[in-house]
Protein backbone atom coordinates (compact mmCIF):
# COMPACT_ATOMS: atom_id res chain seq x y z
CA UNK A 1 0.00 0.00 0.00
CA UNK A 2 0.53 3.71 -0.25
CA UNK A 3 2.94 4.76 3.09
CA UNK A 4 1.49 8.24 2.55
CA UNK A 5 -2.34 6.91 1.92
CA UNK A 6 -4.98 8.90 4.49
CA UNK A 7 -6.11 6.67 7.30
CA UNK A 8 -9.39 7.73 9.48
CA UNK A 9 -9.03 4.67 11.64
CA UNK A 10 -8.88 4.42 15.10
CA UNK A 11 -10.06 7.03 17.79
CA UNK A 12 -8.66 9.74 20.20
CA UNK A 13 -7.82 9.48 23.80
CA UNK A 14 -10.28 11.22 26.01
CA UNK A 15 -7.16 13.59 27.51
CA UNK A 16 -6.34 17.46 26.66
CA UNK A 17 -4.07 18.59 24.21
CA UNK A 18 -4.08 17.17 20.56
CA UNK A 19 -3.30 14.73 17.98
CA UNK A 20 -2.42 13.99 14.43
CA UNK A 21 -4.06 11.58 12.74
CA UNK A 22 -4.10 9.93 8.67
CA UNK A 23 -0.76 11.81 7.36
CA UNK A 24 1.23 8.40 7.09
CA UNK A 25 4.92 8.27 6.29
CA UNK A 26 5.01 11.65 8.32
CA UNK A 27 6.19 12.32 11.86
CA UNK A 28 5.35 15.46 14.34
CA UNK A 29 8.21 17.87 14.74
CA UNK A 30 6.20 20.74 16.31
CA UNK A 31 2.56 21.22 18.00
CA UNK A 32 0.62 23.98 20.03
CA UNK A 33 -2.20 24.49 21.17
CA UNK A 34 -4.24 27.79 21.44
CA UNK A 35 -6.85 28.05 24.33
CA UNK A 36 -10.51 28.87 24.30
CA UNK A 37 -12.29 31.58 25.48
CA UNK A 38 -15.47 29.68 26.38
CA UNK A 39 -16.34 27.41 28.79
CA UNK A 40 -17.04 24.12 26.42
CA UNK A 41 -15.17 21.15 26.35
CA UNK A 42 -15.27 18.44 23.41
CA UNK A 43 -13.21 17.24 20.88
CA UNK A 44 -13.07 19.36 17.85
CA UNK A 45 -11.54 16.63 14.35
CA UNK A 46 -9.50 19.63 12.14
CA UNK A 47 -9.03 18.28 8.88
CA UNK A 48 -6.29 19.57 7.22
CA UNK A 49 -3.73 19.54 4.02
CA UNK A 50 0.22 19.57 4.74
CA UNK A 51 2.69 20.54 2.05
CA UNK A 52 6.02 18.41 1.17
CA UNK A 53 7.66 20.96 3.32
CA UNK A 54 5.21 19.19 6.17
CA UNK A 55 3.60 22.74 7.03
CA UNK A 56 -0.39 23.26 7.13
CA UNK A 57 -1.45 25.16 4.79
CA UNK A 58 -4.95 24.55 5.02
CA UNK A 59 -7.48 23.42 7.90
CA UNK A 60 -11.36 22.84 8.34
CA UNK A 61 -12.44 22.51 12.05
CA UNK A 62 -15.72 20.67 12.92
CA UNK A 63 -15.52 17.60 10.65
CA UNK A 64 -16.86 14.26 11.23
CA UNK A 65 -15.90 12.50 14.76
CA UNK A 66 -16.16 16.14 16.38
CA UNK A 67 -18.07 15.71 19.86
CA UNK A 68 -18.52 19.71 19.94
CA UNK A 69 -19.10 22.19 17.31
CA UNK A 70 -19.54 24.90 19.41
CA UNK A 71 -18.93 28.29 17.08
CA UNK A 72 -16.26 29.57 19.77
CA UNK A 73 -13.90 26.27 19.30
CA UNK A 74 -14.03 26.33 15.72
CA UNK A 75 -11.19 29.13 15.62
CA UNK A 76 -9.09 27.73 18.53
CA UNK A 77 -9.36 24.15 17.01
CA UNK A 78 -8.12 26.35 13.48
CA UNK A 79 -5.23 28.16 15.18
CA UNK A 80 -4.44 25.01 16.52
CA UNK A 81 -4.15 22.96 13.34
CA UNK A 82 -1.46 25.35 12.27
CA UNK A 83 0.65 25.34 15.20
CA UNK A 84 1.46 21.88 13.65
CA UNK A 85 4.38 21.22 11.76
CA UNK A 86 5.21 17.72 10.32
CA UNK A 87 8.79 16.54 9.24
CA UNK A 88 9.59 17.95 5.45
CA UNK A 89 9.36 14.95 2.92
CA UNK A 90 10.52 15.23 -0.86
CA UNK A 91 8.68 12.16 -1.73
CA UNK A 92 5.22 13.03 0.09
CA UNK A 93 2.40 14.11 -1.93
CA UNK A 94 2.46 17.67 -3.05
CA UNK A 95 -0.97 18.22 -0.68
CA UNK A 96 -1.04 15.29 1.89
CA UNK A 97 -4.80 15.09 3.63
CA UNK A 98 -5.04 14.44 7.89
CA UNK A 99 -6.61 15.39 10.83
CA UNK A 100 -5.75 17.45 13.85
CA UNK A 101 -8.03 16.03 17.05
CA UNK A 102 -8.35 18.88 19.63
CA UNK A 103 -9.71 18.11 22.94
CA UNK A 104 -10.72 21.01 24.91
CA UNK A 105 -11.80 20.71 28.66
CA UNK A 106 -13.82 22.77 30.69
CA UNK A 107 -11.67 25.73 32.64
CA UNK A 108 -8.79 25.44 30.11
Amino acid sequence: GDPYATSYYGSPGSGSGTGGYGLNGRSLVNKGKVPQKCNEEGRVVVKIVVDRNGRVVSATPGVKGSTNTHPCLMEPAKKTAFLHQWNLDSNAPSQQVGFVVVNFKLGE
